[in-house]
């Protein structure tokens, strides 16, 4: 596999994430430095890198006497996660409409809902699925917390994983895309708290398609 030797981890390290996200490499699967240096054709430094990253993005854990696997989730591992990132994307929710560019930021969402809209009806699963991603992380990016933007990162990478899944439905796109815009209204109305709320419902939900894919996935 041609890779340039000047970002082979990061090459590594973005193939490997993709591979996760989209179950081409199964949850709970191992991962051997020997088959991934056969199948990247590089020594052993850079794939090492690459998994240290994966590790701290949560997508892949070491075990003594095991090495590296892949996550795998419970049904309440995936109620801790969607529960807690509804909690955060509220957070985001609060501190974002502190943001002097207020301007900016509605603009750049409506632009988002628009994309969101305009690949769903285009049966694009795959943008539909990074603008979907795009309206919750626009309001990380005007909440002035980098810590709560670093927090919910590392979280939305298991999420990734199940709406990677669930997204191909388009029943539940709709409902996702109606949803956006519900709590996107009420932000624009200035009921904050209500699209908080609504935000944690939209995450609740969310958790309900991905339990529906748990036994199918893995």
């Amino acid at each position: 596999m041609g890779l340039n030797k000047s970002t082979l981890s990061e090459q590594i390290y973005q193939i490997l994430r993709n591979d996760i996200l989209t179950q081409k490499i199964p949850c709970g699967e191992k991962l051997t430095l020997k088959l991934l240096q056969e199948r990247f054709q590089v020594s052993s430094t850079p794939i090492r890198e690459a998994l240290t990253r994966l590790t701290q993005d949560q997508l892949v854990s070491y075990y003594s006497n095991v090495g590296i696997r892949v996550i795998s989730f419970t049904a309440d591992d995936l109620r801790e996660i969607y529960t807690f990132m509804g909690d955060l994307d509220g957070l985001a929710i609060r501190y974002a409409s502190a943001s002097p560019d207020q301007e900016k930021l509605q603009a750049e969402v409506t632009e988002i809902l628009e994309k969101e809209c305009a690949a769903a009806k285009a049966a694009d699963v795959q943008t539909w699925n990074r603008y979907s991603d795009e309206f919750h992380l626009v309001f990380y990016r005007y909440c002035t917390n980098s810590r709560l933007a670093e927090s919910a990162e590392r979280l939305r990478s298991g999420i990734s994983i199940f709406s990677n899944q669930y997204c191909r439905e388009t029943v539940i796109q709709t409902r996702i895309d109606e949803e956006h815009l519900a709590i996107f209204q009420a932000y624009k109305d200035g009921d904050i708290e209500k699209a908080v709320q609504m935000m944690k419902t939209h995450l609740n939900d969310s958790l309900n398609y991905a339990l529906r894919f748990l036994p199918k996935t893995f």
